[in-house]
């Protein structure tokens, strides 16, 4: 049970901050300030849904396996926003992210993937009748505020 807090609780905070970088990036913010910032957090949103995204497939028999994994989705999904924003150029900084456009392609396509492979999990775990799955994923959703 411990163990299905935490996760939530960092999908929670992934969640949030992945939120808060986007809004940053829609503001007029200097490039001297802020860019090695949003840089450090993209990469960490990067290598945190990688760590997460394993350590939970690997625990496929965890009693809140499909909310977990459903809440990590909401969390690729976002990310992948986040990356699309700044590859589309829809942001201010567009410039100064020009020299990280092969990494961003890079990355997103690692995540579209992952996020691919956590479709799969979710449909294959999503079974009819499965007691595990007690609050539907639009319930979890909206109570975790992650949509």
């Amino acid at each position: 049970m411990l163990q299905n807090i935490v996760f939530q609780d960092n999908l929670y905070q992934l969640a949030r901050s992945i939120d808060n970088v986007k809004e940053g990036l829609l503001l007029e913010l200097s490039r001297e300030y802020f860019y090695d910032k949003t840089v450090s957090d993209i990469l960490f949103f990067d290598s945190t849904i990688k760590q997460i995204y394993n350590k939970i497939q690997t625990n496929s028999q965890l009693s809140d396996y499909l909310s977990l994994m459903q809440s990590l989705r909401s969390c690729q999904n976002k990310f992948i926003k986040l990356v699309d924003l700044i590859l589309r150029g829809e942001t201010p900084m567009k410039d100064a992210f020009a020299e990280m456009i092969p990494r961003l392609r890079s990355i997103r396509t690692e995540h579209t993937e992952l996020l691919d492979e956590s479709r799969e999990s979710i449909v294959k775990a999503d079974k009819p009748g499965d007691s595990r799955d007690i609050v539907s994923s639009s319930e979890l959703s909206e109570l975790l505020n992650f949509q």
